[in-house]
């Protein structure tokens, strides 16, 4: 069924954040000037990000996934009963032959034949919808979630941040992932979900 992939729709975007590189542009960021920038780099405080984590396990991503899982539901009930009634209606077609005029059958067939490639293009509309709609929810909490970066950054001193997946072994001293998702949960603790209609 075209729908059984619709299911993966939160498993896929949620690997496909895992290669978005976090900018975050930081106060306590070194500064380097044009004239002797190679002098000397002052030492900077460095601090990890869990995304990963934050994108799952926050209040917003969990309600988007809550969203776009009862959207997909309700996709696919429209979906079986029209994918039922097509399937109906090519056996009936199937009784008819021998009583139709060979040309009379072969135009409902082709008429069954373009019912069927519009109810797959629909199929493939809704999973795209699907895929459109959590992608750009999840930018929404993935900008704030930077912006909120930026803030405790600034305020605990903190020049560089990177993803902790990226981090084979470190203090956990410099993992701000718990501070930052306590923050995203209290300013973002929701995401309207938006769903294009289904283009066919």
């Amino acid at each position: 069924m075209i729908l059984k992939s619709l299911g993966s729709v939160s498993e896929r975007a949620s690997r496909a954040l895992a290669g978005v590189v976090l900018a975050v542009s930081l106060t306590a960021a070194v500064a380097v000037s044009p004239a002797g920038a190679l002098d000397k780099i002052e030492p900077v405080g460095v601090a990890v990000v869990d995304v990963q984590l934050i994108m799952r396990q926050s209040d917003a991503a969990k309600d988007i996934r809550e969203q776009v899982e009862t959207r997909r539901k309700a996709y696919e009930k429209d979906f079986q009963q029209r994918e039922t009634a097509v399937r109906e209606a090519e056996k009936a077609l199937a009784q008819q032959q021998a009583i139709l005029a060979n040309e009379v059958f072969q135009a409902r067939v082709r008429e069954h034949q373009q019912n069927i490639a519009a109810l797959q293009r629909d199929g493939q509309g809704m999973k795209r919808q699907l895929d459109q709609a959590y992608a750009r929810a999840n930018g929404n909490v993935r900008q704030v979630m930077i912006e909120i970066v930026a803030e405790v950054a600034g305020e605990v001193g903190v020049g560089l941040v990177m993803f902790k997946n990226q981090i084979f072994l470190g203090d956990r001293k410099i993992d701000i992932t718990e501070e930052i998702m306590k923050r995203l949960n209290e300013k973002l603790p929701k995401v309207e979900v938006t769903f294009a209609e289904t283009q066919n």
